[in-house]
């Protein structure tokens, strides 16, 4: 009895050691679906990267001439589906600041894009507390019309409205820039004409938001 029971034992364990590999095989299944979906999400990413939509426009710095502000006008392409995401990609990179040392950004660099909306021929921005910090009246001045400036690139006729935490801006810095909203670009006059177009420089593929013209100068702009 003993020895027809042992066997029964062993066969028992064998059974129950079966049983406890299917979850290993069903894991593994796991792993392997996980994996696979991985790598279509990693192939379309590079599909978009690739050849995804893209969205040009143009980034306003500004820059100093002859003891003088000037603006200096540069056109990316960005990979973005519409306007208002590339929009955003323009506005962010503003904040980060110029890659060029001779250009610079009146836009303090802690501040955030909290949202862009593109509405027909009106963009509303609205943008963290920081964006009212720091800088005189001409560096005002100069921020606005970098935002204004570079959000109406691809339709120069919009009209921008600016929120700070979603509460309409009336007024910019402690020496108060009064702001008439909504803003259009014929608030801020250029004094002279535009040199000719340079010849477009090469893509840059490794980055997302590359560098597609020379920059082109402004002088400063002033309120009408």
């Amino acid at each position: 009895m003993s020895h027809y029971g042992g066997r029964t034992a062993q066969l028992s364990s064998v059974r129950l050691g079966g049983r406890r590999s299917r979850p290993r095989r069903g894991q593994a299944l796991q792993l392997g679906i996980l994996g696979f979906l991985l790598g279509l999400g990693a192939m379309g990413g590079a599909w978009w990267y690739s050849s995804g939509p893209r969205q040009t426009l143009s980034l306003y710095w500004l820059t100093t001439v002859d003891n003088s502000i000037s603006y200096v006008e540069q056109q990316r392409s960005v990979r973005a589906s519409d306007s208002q995401e590339a929009i955003r990609l323009a506005l962010e990179e503003l904040i980060a600041g110029p890659r060029d040392p001779h250009l610079t950004s009146a836009i303090p660099p802690q501040t955030k894009v909290l949202d862009v909306r593109v509405e027909g021929n009106d963009i509303f921005l609205n943008f963290s507390p920081e964006f009212t910090q720091g800088g005189g009246s001409t560096a005002m001045m100069g921020r606005v019309m970098q935002v204004l400036y570079t959000a109406t690139s691809q339709n120069p006729g919009a009209r921008v409205w600016i929120s700070v935490e979603g509460r309409a801006l009336e007024v910019l810095g402690g020496e108060g820039l009064i702001l008439d909203q909504p803003l259009t670009r014929a608030s801020f006059v250029p004094s002279f004409q535009l040199p000719a177009e340079p010849e477009a420089e090469p893509t840059t593929p490794k980055d997302s938001v590359s560098l597609m013209q020379s920059p082109k100068h402004r002088p400063a702009i002033r309120a009408s």
